[in-house]
């Protein structure tokens, strides 16, 4: 016998900084889910493709039978695979930047903190290899790929991979730093809005060579 439960939750809140969260388990995923965040994660999409000259995946598989879609963003990717190949398990990969501006870096250090305090770092990118290593995964391969986060570099490519991740930044930073910095660290909406404008402001700097690191780790899953 089956029987059939029906749970009723409102999936959506609206905090105080004006962004739509998930209301079910509030509190748990501290990025907002509206069409301004969505936009964001099919930007940041488009940046992953110019990065791997339109590839969605690298792992070395020839006959995939089963596609895994977690937290890979608003679905742009299932319908790409659909479109290319099916039936691989795509591990999420993530931007973590390295910069050498005050404001940048200091955001970057407080959104780490932040993270570590809420019990979900997300400065731990060169764990993942050995964890899967751990959960029993084979032949794990960890590539890591710089890529400009503003468009001061001379390749044309890289110039244009870098006018995108500027433009990225102006809806990401809010993104990370509204809550994180809100409800965990104590700070209060004025301060992170003049942190947040001064890091923006930053960002336009051409002179100062920033650049983010992207994490593409895959393994394979004993048979």
């Amino acid at each position: 016998m089956a029987e059939l439960f029906q749970v009723t939750t409102d999936p959506e809140i609206e905090p105080d900084n004006g962004r739509r969260y998930h209301a079910y388990r509030e509190g748990e995923y501290t990025l907002p889910n509206d069409e301004e965040e969505q936009d964001r994660m099919d930007l940041l999409h488009h940046i992953y493709s110019l990065i791997l000259d339109g590839e969605i995946h690298i792992a070395p598989i020839k006959n995939p039978q089963r596609v895994l879609d977690i937290g890979t963003g608003t679905g742009i990717l299932a319908v790409d695979f659909a479109e290319y190949e099916t039936d691989f398990q795509i591990v999420p990969s993530c931007i973590v930047l390295f910069v050498r501006m005050l404001n940048l870096s200091c955001v970057v250090s407080l959104v780490q903190e932040a993270s570590a305090k809420f019990g979900k770092p997300m400065d731990n990118l060169d764990t993942w290899p050995a964890a899967m290593k751990e959960a029993g995964y084979t032949d794990v391969v960890c590539k890591i790929v710089k890529a400009p986060s503003s468009p001061w570099a001379k390749d044309p490519k890289q110039k244009e991979i870098g006018r995108f991740f500027q433009a990225h930044q102006v809806h990401s930073v809010p993104a990370y730093t509204n809550v994180l910095l809100l409800k965990v660290l104590g700070w209060s909406k004025t301060e992170i809005d003049i942190l947040n404008m001064h890091v923006l402001r930053e960002s336009k700097n051409l002179e100062v060579h920033q650049y983010g690191k992207l994490y593409l780790i895959y393994g394979q899953k004993p048979l």
